[in-house]
């Protein structure tokens, strides 16, 4: 029974890293991935990345993923599996083959803006995914060492500190947040077993040292003393006033209404737990009724309300971003509640404290920082998705029947995804014959028509949005440099 329980996991595994070879190889180069491919990613690499940023390991990661097909292809699957193995290790109890399924069906089903910007675009997938699987890690770790108290491996301890340094290398705000971490990590320990903690020391004099390392890098002194085009400290009305719409548009926009999808599952699973302690044990009504007052305001608001009037459109008025932080800030509170009365298990209840709390405290260091985009918060939802699936788990609704259910909606979700991607990679293969022979056929003719790739929207600038742009497509398809593209609508009659 062992065995097959081995290789039915390892079958699982394989069919999952597989799938995202084929993901890989599917996904056209897009955007910043033309600008790497070509001269300019062998002059950053030749500069060791002194005028661009301290995000080494991600543009070493993309310099060599542009050029080295193969190396594109595993790389993306192995961060992609090393995503869902890291989910699954939050569960406190024996890993299943579905866990790994149940990871899959949570991670593929981001929202398509934050899919787009991360595994569906190189440049993005190897700085925001790396960056957030070391994110993931260190908390693991901490959980693990803190709460449940387990001696790991020697192999995993080192494994942690490389995760500390090497985590320092993708991007900013994660950077900071491991520090962060390591350092509550310290604090925490020191607080429940007034002792310190040699790993969590070492782990943040590693970590450190990675910062300073990063931010040493002669880029983020110019942004910092004479401010740069694209990355900025603050807005051009000051920091206080930066800190401010940040806290009160940004982030109640990206961590909780455009992760409504994710959440109102949490709702409704923490839900029917707070309705199954209800029936088991004396809870108290009031924290029963703050509990689900609390957990359904958010959904109810954001569609009976935020959605209907479209208020993402009217960040402008102060009463709306105010009455939109105090919803999130009841649900979160509701949320941090309810924890406390469907968790019985302290350590997998402080778990969960740790986790949401980190969906803030990674998002800290964004309200210095412009611009933002719908990538920095991919760990955000990653860190929703280990919620989600520790409740599951607790809820022990992942029984033989449910099981079926799982692997049924992981093969079709595949099946989509997969069929989704090929159609682009053939319409794309398509199109760059055709217009490769417009070019022989008409070489002087003033512009060529080109369609628009199908599911762009899962896609980052999948169509050159510059004439800079056009110009690195054009190097990158071996087309002419001068080559002026006219893009149209997919399924154009005007071709």
């Amino acid at each position: 029974m062992k065995s097959f329980y081995l290789n039915k996991t390892y079958l699982i595994v394989a069919a999952l890293f597989l799938f995202y070879c084929l993901m890989a190889f599917f996904l056209p180069l897009t955007h910043d991935d033309w600008h790497w491919y070509s001269q300019y990613g062998i002059q950053m690499w030749q500069e060791k990345y002194k005028n661009l940023n301290g995000r080494y390991l991600g543009n070493i990661l993309e310099t060599i993923a542009v050029r080295l097909d193969w190396f594109r292809y595993l790389s993306y699957a192995l961060i992609s599996i090393a995503i869902l193995m890291v989910i699954t290790c939050f569960t406190r109890e024996k890993k299943q083959p579905v866990h790994y399924l149940l990871a899959f069906i949570f991670m593929i089903t981001i929202p398509s803006e934050i899919y787009k910007q991360t595994y569906g675009w190189f440049a993005g997938f190897y700085n925001y995914v790396p960056a957030t699987f070391c994110v993931l890690f260190i908390l693991w770790f901490i959980a693990t060492v803190t709460f449940e108290r387990t001696r790991l491996k020697p192999l995993t301890n080192i494994a942690f500190y490389c995760v500390c340094f090497i985590g320092q290398f993708f991007m900013e705000n994660t950077t900071l947040f491991n520090s962060m971490m390591l350092i509550l990590a310290i604090a925490i320990h020191l607080f429940l077993y007034r002792q310190w903690n040699p790993k969590y020391i070492v782990g943040l004099l590693l970590s450190v040292l990675g910062t300073v390392i990063m931010f040493l890098n002669p880029k983020y002194r110019k942004i910092f003393l004479e401010g740069s085009d694209y990355q900025q400290i603050s807005s051009d009305t000051g920091m206080l006033d930066k800190i401010y719409k940040t806290m009160t548009t940004t982030i109640p926009e990206w961590v909780f209404f455009n992760q409504i999808i994710i959440l109102s599952i949490i709702i409704i699973v923490i839900s029917f737990m707070l309705y199954r302690s209800a029936m088991l044990y004396k809870t108290s009504k009031v924290k029963m009724y703050f509990s689900v007052g609390g957990l359904l305001l958010l959904p109810s608001y954001y569609f009976l309300i935020y959605k209907q009037f479209e208020l993402q459109q009217f960040q402008s008025i102060t009463i709306m971003n105010i009455i939109n932080t105090i919803v999130c800030i009841l649900f979160l509170s509701a949320f941090i509640c309810a924890i406390h009365v469907v968790i019985l298990k302290k350590e997998m209840r402080y778990t969960l404290y740790l986790l949401v709390v980190s969906t803030l405290l990674v998002c800290a260091p964004l309200v210095i920082v412009s611009p933002l985009g719908p990538r920095n918060f991919y760990t955000v939802y990653a860190l929703y998705a280990i919620i989600l699936f520790i409740l599951l788990v607790q809820l022990n609704v992942i029984h033989t029947v449910w099981r079926k259910y799982v692997i049924i909606i992981a093969v079709i979700f595949s099946v989509i995804y997969l069929s989704s991607f090929c159609y682009i990679h053939y319409q794309n293969e398509t199109r760059i014959v055709q217009l490769k022979q417009d070019v022989i056929n008409e070489p002087h003719k003033d512009f060529y028509k080109m369609e628009k790739l199908p599911f762009e929207h899962y896609l980052h600038h999948a169509t050159p949005t510059s004439d800079k742009y056009q110009t690195l497509f054009n190097e990158y398809e071996g087309l002419p440099e001068d080559t002026k593209v006219k893009y149209i609508p997919f399924g154009s009659e005007d071709k």
